[in-house]
């Protein structure tokens, strides 16, 4: 952490401090360490992190630290910002709150997606939106598919991913397309400047994109590769009596609302085809089929769900 309290109670930065002296942290008051080097950005760490109350200061690395140190400078230029704000009605410290209005979490390390979740939601409950900077090295790129982990994609903000890179100190947005299945993603990167995290825009990607028949075999294999009988995508073609080249075509595209879903892009398709061609679709029975990824500005499922219909529909129909 950047900030810490003298003996007089006043607020004191890292770059300020002095050695030798004794500061306090001030969420929980217990006492944090000055420490400073030649390598070491200067910063204050408490003596344990059990000290501090509900865990409010995570323990962080030096690339976070440095991270929002860099980022803290650049965005001062141009923004009112604040490092390490605490917001007691919602227990939280945001690495940067930015004019009050946007919160920057600088997440390098692995969390679980339902955190990722219940934190934005304090956020969004105070009325600010929250953009959660991934490291750039961590994610999977190839040259025209990303591939991101369930953490990863529960960061999503405005359709995208966004990443810091410590060495080159740029900030990007990674706008997601498409679900090609076996967690490639289409995407456009682009840099942006650090100011131009309170203007992002949202994009509107395609609403449908053709599946490559290399992508689709691609997906089975993968299912094939579970060795389970209870293998839904597998017990669906079975039972429409399809193998991996007779996939109808109406099935080998992905429409833009599986972003929002756990269930594989031909899984939930082939459960409608199947439903459907025997007169046995229910709406219930769908709802209990989909599986909603956790991200933390996903819609409601049954807005996904009627999406995911449309998009069906509008498939079936154009064949």
């Amino acid at each position: 952490m950047f900030l810490a309290l003298d003996e007089n109670g006043s607020q004191i930065t890292a770059a300020d401090a002095l050695k030798n002296r004794k500061y306090f942290c001030p969420v929980c008051d217990a006492p944090v360490t000055f420490k400073s080097g030649n390598i070491k950005l200067p910063h204050f760490s408490h003596h344990r992190i059990l000290d501090c109350i509900r865990y409010l200061y995570k323990k962080e690395s030096m690339e976070h630290l440095q991270a929002k140190h860099d980022l803290y400078l650049k965005l001062r230029e141009t923004d009112p910002v604040a490092m390490e704000y605490y917001l007691p009605a919602i227990e939280q410290i945001p690495d940067l709150l930015v004019d009050e209005r946007l919160a920057l979490e600088v997440q390098f390390s692995t969390i679980s997606a339902d955190l990722i979740g219940e934190r934005s939601k304090g956020y969004h409950s105070l009325g600010m939106e929250v953009i959660w900077l991934l490291d750039e090295e961590s994610i999977r790129m190839e040259s025209d598919r990303c591939m991101p982990t369930s953490f990863q994609l529960s960061t999503q903000y405005m359709r995208s991913l966004f990443t810091y890179n410590v060495k080159t100190k740029k900030v990007h947005r990674i706008m997601l397309h498409h679900n090609h299945g076996c967690r490639r993603w289409s995407y456009v990167k682009s840099e942006l400047d650090a100011s131009g995290l309170l203007e992002v825009k949202p994009f509107h990607p395609q609403k449908m994109r053709r599946l490559t028949r290399s992508e689709i075999r691609q997906m089975i294999q993968r299912e094939k590769q579970q060795r389970s009988v209870l293998n839904p995508t597998l017990s669906f073609m079975y039972h429409l009596g399809l193998d991996d080249s007779g996939i109808p075509s109406h099935l080998c595209w992905t429409i833009e609302a599986e972003r929002w879903i756990l269930n594989p892009p031909l899984e939930w398709k082939l459960f409608l085809y199947l439903h459907i061609k025997r007169g046995t679709f229910h709406m219930d029975m769908f709802e209990q089929f989909i599986r909603m990824r956790t991200v933390q500005d996903a819609p409601a499922k049954k807005q996904v769900m009627e999406e995911l219909l449309y998009g069906y529909y509008m498939l079936f129909n154009s064949q």
